[in-house]
């Protein structure tokens, strides 16, 4: 009986002891975590990237201008990739005439590139392509014969 009695009592206690192991006890904490605005730019096929890039672009040498100019469709493509909003500005890399150079994105109209920078586009954060046209003026008011002409993307947000 007494045998019966203590094995009874330590069954009980395993008993307790498996029902207090399996229960659960909770803690709570708190974690602050930033991620840092990322805007990269580069040009599509490249490897090289950056918030600034300097992109210069061949003019054929038999270019026939038009009434408008010298137009080079897709003459440069963008990729750009952002975890936040952002906008790509474009500035002349050479010392151009007022007017000599003239961008645009898409089927938008043509602007001029000044010093002060050019809006070509907006968005939101993700990787966008943007695929770009020149239009170069001939002659005195525009370009004279140079072999290439150089514009800087600049990505900012």
């Amino acid at each position: 009986m007494v045998r019966k009695m203590v094995v009874l009592v330590m069954i009980g206690l395993a008993a307790g002891s498996v029902l207090t192991w399996g229960s659960e006890k909770t803690a709570g904490a708190q974690a602050a975590l930033t991620i840092p605005s990322l805007s990269r730019l580069s040009v599509a096929g490249t490897s090289a990237t950056g918030r600034e890039v300097s992109v210069s672009v061949e003019i054929p040498p038999g270019a026939a201008p038009t009434t408008g100019g010298i137009e080079l469709a897709r003459a440069v493509v963008l990729v750009v990739r952002s975890n936040v909003p952002w906008t790509l500005v474009a500035r002349p890399g050479d010392l151009l005439t007022e007017g000599a150079m003239e961008a645009r994105v898409g089927r938008d109209d043509y602007r001029p590139v000044r010093p002060e920078g050019l809006v070509l586009a907006q968005g939101a954060p993700g990787v966008h392509e943007i695929v770009l046209d020149y239009r170069v003026a001939w002659g005195e008011a525009g370009w004279s014969g140079e072999s290439s002409l150089t514009l800087v993307y600049t990505i900012e947000g």
